[in-house]
């Protein structure tokens, strides 16, 4: 049975990879922030899966606390997913992103290198570490500069600068992705794929006026289903090589309009769009668009679920969280 270890298991990707290695048969530990909630792990922590989830409260960031977990847990995988990954909050808050993505990122590398061992270890990067290489006409590769344009992609840019020392200097077992973005079930609202669902349900259920507020709708993204996120995060895992860095994206784009219209079209009822200024990013990149060859070359990895699908699995979520009306 493996021994798998996730931080940031209560997240959003990590509550659906903790499902997914479950399923596999693993025996899964997660690092769970103080004060943090568990909602998002209510499906691991029934039925006959439940016995082999356990979840550690902790600090990224407290290193000697992290060796102790990981001689206690004797990982053979380790999914670092764990970080404050909101672009936004990271231009309001930049000393805290800092802080919890370089850092603990820092705390969790030493911690592993001083507990023993030869895990193999994940390091969940972003495709924002690219910044203004993504202004070039073809899509991102892994070979192409890292220009961050905002404090998050720069914490990321960093962490991997890191990792590749723990690589190089440590001997620790390290593979790198930078997944693009991707959305589905317990996506956060703050994020924006998840806050349009949103107010279109609450419009469609006579919650709030037919009227949804939107940030710049022409910027272009390359767009992914969680559940195919976390399976190639499994499988970077299982077949990456060492100190190798990898892009996770579906090789398709599309604009936030295209992405508001479709959700459109799921709820059925029409809808004013109201352009807000506070929701306008001013480094937002026009277009971020990968590729994925060298990924699916390395591990046979295909994304399967068309957008359609996990939009409206994406606004079927939002439902529940609503409630009866």
């Amino acid at each position: 049975m493996t021994r798998a270890f996730i931080t940031g298991i209560a997240g959003f990707a990590g509550s659906h990879l903790a499902e997914r290695l479950l399923a596999g048969g693993a025996e899964v530990w997660g690092l769970v922030e103080g004060g943090g909630g568990t909602a998002n792990l209510a499906a691991c922590r029934s039925g006959v899966a439940a016995a082999r989830i356990h979840l550690v409260t902790g600090d990224l960031c407290d290193g000697p606390a992290l060796t102790g977990i990981f001689r206690e847990a004797c990982p053979e995988h380790i999914y670092h997913l764990a970080a404050a990954s909101s672009v936004r909050h990271s231009l309001a808050h930049p000393a805290e992103t800092y802080r919890v993505n370089l850092l603990g990122t820092a705390a969790l590398l030493e911690a592993v290198r001083e507990a023993g061992g030869r895990p193999r270890i994940l390091f969940v990067s972003s495709a924002e570490v690219y910044g203004e290489s993504a202004k070039k006409p073809t899509p991102l590769t892994e070979e192409d500069p890292l220009l961050p344009v905002s404090p998050y992609g720069s914490s990321k840019a960093a962490a991997e600068l890191l990792a590749c020392r723990y690589v190089r200097e440590s001997g620790l077992d390290i593979v790198r992705v930078r997944p693009f973005p991707h959305t589905g079930p317990r996506h956060a609202p703050v994020f924006v794929y998840p806050d349009l669902a949103r107010q279109l349900v609450e419009i469609q259920t006579g919650c709030r006026p037919p009227r949804i507020e939107v940030g710049n709708l022409d910027v272009r993204r390359d767009l992914s289903d969680v559940g195919d996120m976390v399976e190639a995060y499994t499988l970077a895992l299982a077949r990456g090589e060492t100190g190798a860095v990898y892009n996770l994206c579906s090789g398709r784009v599309f604009s936030l309009r295209d992405v508001l219209d479709i959700m459109i079209g799921l709820v059925g009822v029409p809808v004013e769009i109201a352009t807000q200024p506070d929701r306008l990013r001013p480094h937002d990149l026009p277009v971020l668009a990968g590729s994925n060859r060298a990924f699916c070359q390395r591990t046979g990895w295909q994304p399967t679920r068309p957008l359609e699908s996990t939009l409206r699995d994406l606004l079927a979520f939002c439902r529940t969280q609503l409630g009866p009306v």
